[in-house]
């Protein structure tokens, strides 16, 4: 069974020890084709120059940013069974390629696809991270996409159904090149979510492998975005195009027909448009997400907050042996939302009183909107001093 690999790199010279890696780890070496974008002014090296292995070299000046060199690698495919999506950077675990293909044919799934955070690769030693697989778990969301992390899947011994792609490891069935086209207008946060929203409303049911697979040097990298003076009228239009796709208005690249975007949103926890994520997804529970009913539904999303807080000082009691000041977000009914005590070390100018402003990041539940702001002192001799509450 045949297998399209598809790569990109910007600027990054480690393309041949992952084409290596990955041939070396396969167990059918003679069934493995590649497409590679690189994003470089060097030559392309001669040990590319294989029937098997298509690529595309563009001038890093000439890119025109992440979604669209996908777009490029994607576009090489050339009718193989399967297709594994990596990065350069990345190293492989022995027979890699029968794992995946039979994973993917016990799925309970038709159209299924694994995605998992690749594990740390030291290209220092040649070592890797062995413990655990790592699903995609989402921290909080920004503008309209989620900032996500790895999260280990300590002692998993089987699959667990995912809510969101990592670009830097899918495998599926070959066709899923055809039907989830890179959008090259797509600039960087909105190339992830665009993916994940577009396999599964085309059908693809997503998946974390249990068994880790795939290892990633994490170094940093460069960048488009540092390189390309333009790079922000790009992104802004790239989120503009997220959300036109979120609400329909492309008829390219749009979202598919086998599932609706409500049903993912039902599925995931991930509430693009409203920006929101529901407790199940920041706390990395297996979806589908449970409820009951509409309401409960609405109040179990988690809000994500960033405000900057002001208070007056002179209703602050004063002390020269300060421990520590409480200071809570809370809601109308005085209850807590989010606590984060001030502490002389971090934050001097507050103590010194030549402050009173902070700005503070939080979540909330939907239904828990902040109202008031709690700063509490405590004396080292004294104890609890002065509350003092401020409107927000």
């Amino acid at each position: 069974m045949s297998i399209f690999v598809q790569i990109v790199s910007y600027k990054n010279f480690d393309v041949v020890p992952t084409v290596k890696d990955c041939i070396q780890n396969a167990s059918d070496k003679d069934n493995l084709f590649f497409g590679i974008c690189l994003q470089q002014d060097e030559e392309v090296s001669a040990e590319l120059n294989h029937p098997r292995i298509k690529v595309v070299r563009i001038p890093p000046s000439e890119s025109k940013g992440h979604g669209w060199a996908r777009h490029v690698a994607q576009g090489l495919y050339e009718g193989q069974d399967y297709t594994l999506q990596v990065d350069s950077g990345t190293r492989f675990a022995e027979n890699w390629d029968v794992e995946l293909i039979e994973s993917l044919g016990k799925l309970p799934s038709p159209k299924p696809l694994i995605t998992n955070c690749p594990g740390r690769y030291d290209p220092s030693n040649g070592s890797k991270e062995m413990s655990s697989a790592y699903k995609v778990q989402p921290h909080y969301m920004v503008s309209e996409t989620p900032l996500t992390w790895p999260a280990p899947m300590k002692n998993a011994t089987e699959f667990m159904r995912a809510r969101y792609v990592s670009e830097n490891f899918i495998f599926a069935k070959g066709s899923h090149c055809l039907e989830c086209r890179y959008d090259p207008e797509m600039y960087f946060s909105e190339v992830e979510a665009s993916i994940t929203l577009r396999s599964f409303t085309l059908g693809y049911d997503l998946f974390h492998h249990f068994k880790p697979l795939v290892w990633r040097d994490y170094s940093p990298r460069n960048t488009h975005w540092n390189d390309d003076r333009d790079w922000w009228p790009k992104d802004l239009a790239s989120k503009k195009r997220f959300t036109d796709m979120l609400e329909g208005r492309l008829s390219e690249y749009r979202l598919g027909d086998a599932r609706s975007l409500r049903e993912f949103e039902l599925y995931s926890g991930l509430d693009f448009l409203g920006r929101r994520l529901q407790r199940d997804a920041v706390g990395g529970v297996e979806p589908p997400c449970k409820y009951e009913n509409e309401d409960q539904w609405n109040k179990s999303y988690m809000k994500d907050y960033t405000i900057t807080v002001s208070w007056d000082s002179n209703e602050i009691e004063r002390c020269d042996d300060y421990d520590y000041w409480y200071f809570s977000i809370e809601d109308e009914n005085d209850q807590t939302i989010n606590r984060q005590d001030l502490r002389q070390e971090r934050d001097a100018a507050i103590f010194s009183f030549k402050s009173n402003f902070k700005k503070i990041s939080f979540k909330s539940q939907e239904n828990r909107i902040p109202k008031k702001l709690c700063i509490w002192p405590v004396s080292k001799s004294k104890g609890w001093l002065k509350k003092s509450k401020f409107s927000l």
